[in-house]
This record gives C-alpha cells, structure tokens and sequence, in this order.
C-alpha cells in the first residue's frame, strides 16, 4: 500500500537469526546468512522481515537479555554487516521489523551495572527496587514466570530488584519518565538505520502496580502486572514520540494473555498497530495463560472451537484492519 497502513497488506515472514542462516560454519545462523537468503524469501511471496533480536545480549534467555540496544551482537555480525542487510532488504522492497524488548534489560547492561552502584546513582531508578517486609525475606510472594521469587537481593546493598522472567532480566520501570525517553530515543536510532516497524516483547507488563499485592495461589507476578492502569498512557506517549520522529512506523504488540476484547483494546492508530496473542490457539479454559505455553502447547488442536475464537478475534476486529494471523512462532512450536 502507497498510504499510512502498508502493513495491511504485509505478508510476514519471521527469522530466528541463530537458526536461520550460517555463512561462516560457525555453527550459528548470522546476518550475512541472511542476506544470502533474501532472494529465496523474496521468492516466498514475503514482503515484510521479523527479525529475532540481533543486538548484544549475553544469550541467557535467546537475545531477549540486551546489555547494549544499539549494537549488533558479535554472534550474528557487526554493524557494517547490518547496514548491508537492510540495502540488500530494501533493493528487494522488504519492510523490516525490529524486535524490541522493552519490559527489562539485562544485568550487565550499562543502565543495571549504574543503577547497583547505590540509591543516589541517576540509573537507579531505571529499575524496581524494594525493601523487604519487615521480618520477611522477600517484598511480597511474587514469583517468576520461570519459577522462583520475582525479586533478587543486590549483591552490596540492602534492596530488592524486580524481575519476572528470570533474575538475569531485571524489570525496567516505565513510571520513569527518563527511563521512557531512552527507549524513543533507541527506537529513533532503529528507524534512522532503516528499520519500518517494531514487535514490543510483553508490552503488557510495563506497568507495575507499585503498591505491590500479593498475589494468589494459582498467580504469579505476570497476572498481578499486566495491563495496568497506566500501560494505555505509555503506548500513547511512545506512539506519539515514534510519529515525531517519523510517519507510517508499524507498531505491534506481544500480548500473550490478550482475549479478543483486550486484543481490540490496545489496538488503536494511538496505541497499537496491531496485537499479537497466543490466546486464538487455546482450546479449553483451563489451558488459558499469561505464561508462554511450555507445558500446553502440544496440546492436541480441537479445530471446531479453534474456528470459533477465530471468529470471535475477527468479529471484535474488522473495524481495524482484522486480528494478526499466524500459524506458530519461536514461543509456539511448529506441528507436532
């Protein structure tokens, strides 16, 4: 499409860049692998690419724990080799989407290794931090969705940092209007680099309810935290940051969680572009989660209510543009 909604028409074709291509037999898929395979992509009838994060990350949870947004990871190459893939992209008229993980960091990113220097550090509160209950260990009974608390003690200090996938991946704090202004500012340099689109990784859990309620026996920190009361106003201050910058940016939203109500809730030309939800795939209520669906997700296909939530996602969105259609993705495996 020549007008503002080009994704309307994007056919997507995502590449996990650790498995997709190796071009030098180092036994990891990188961004020259990539390149080598565009025309066959092309071919596919593709004309959009999700790319897996690529930037510098110490690997403990797939490119998802960033220590630098703005560097490509020596893994899969180096800046020139990125410069080159989006001219080789862009000579095939490929839209390029960048997968960004914008809910936490790693431990060693520049902003964390600060932030433990002490409570009167700027990048302090970049993060979540708590003191624990008067006679107890923890800040409240929050746990990961990996398993264990949700909070880590700081190795030289008294403070508990917040972190609800696993304790390498500490919590970023998005009431932190600095800590907001960096993420539009590493979203700039993206689309200066010639990046059209962006996946937010758990949107839905930028906003922390800082009053810090436990949570119940079948919860975990996830279903405590997400969609908060103030996630609409961080989307819309990010959106209106990203259209400053420039027009026709596609912005898509990782939801795993999200109904068909909420999934058209947060799609808004204001907010979100598009919603993406794992929830069109479950079967029975008792299968429905926030937790991507390791233990669930062989479960076998019962295509009658399969084509019944389908329904129901395209009902509640045919007023903007129809739901994201998708078979399986790096949280969901292939047909068994």
């Amino acid at each position: 499409m020549q007008n503002s909604k080009w994704w309307e028409e994007a056919i997507i074709y995502q590449i996990y860049p650790r498995s997709f291509k190796d071009s030098n037999n180092d036994g990891i898929g990188d961004l020259k692998g990539i390149i080598q395979k565009l025309d066959y992509v092309k071919n596919l009838g593709v004309n959009t690419l999700w790319l897996n994060p690529f930037i510098s990350s110490n690997q403990i949870d797939n490119g998802y724990d960033v220590t630098d947004y703005n560097t490509v990871d020596p893994l899969f190459g180096f800046e020139e080799d990125f410069d080159e893939f989006v001219k080789e992209a862009k000579k095939r008229d490929f839209k390029l989407i960048y997968d960004l993980p914008l809910n936490h960091t790693s431990m060693n990113h520049k902003w964390f290794r600060e932030a433990l220097k002490g409570r009167d550090n700027p990048y302090r509160n970049y993060y979540i931090w708590q003191d624990s209950l008067e006679g107890g260990i923890y800040p409240n009974n929050w746990t990961a969705a990996f398993g264990g608390p949700a909070w880590s003690k700081e190795l030289n200090g008294d403070q508990y940092f917040m972190h609800i996938f696993k304790k390498e991946m500490p919590e970023v704090n998005w009431s932190h209007e600095p800590l907001r202004k960096e993420m539009a500012n590493i979203i700039n340099y993206w689309i200066e680099k010639g990046i059209d689109g962006f996946r937010l990784d758990a949107f839905i859990y930028l906003d922390v309810d800082k009053h810090f309620p436990d949570q119940s026996e079948s919860e975990t920190a996830q279903n405590v935290i997400e969609y908060g009361k103030d996630l609409r106003g961080y989307l819309s201050e990010l959106n209106s940051n990203i259209n400053k910058i420039k027009k026709n940016i596609y912005l898509i939203g990782e939801a795993t969680s999200a109904d068909a109500e909420k999934t058209a809730y947060y799609t808004d030309e204001q907010i979100l572009d598009k919603v993406i939800s794992l929830q069109h795939f479950t079967d029975k209520d008792e299968y429905k989660t926030d937790k991507l669906p390791f233990d669930n997700q062989h479960v076998s296909l019962d295509l009658t209510q399969f084509k019944k939530v389908q329904k129901q996602f395209q009902d509640k969105l045919s007023a903007k543009g129809g739901p994201v259609l998708f078979w399986n993705n790096h949280d969901r495996p292939r047909a068994p």
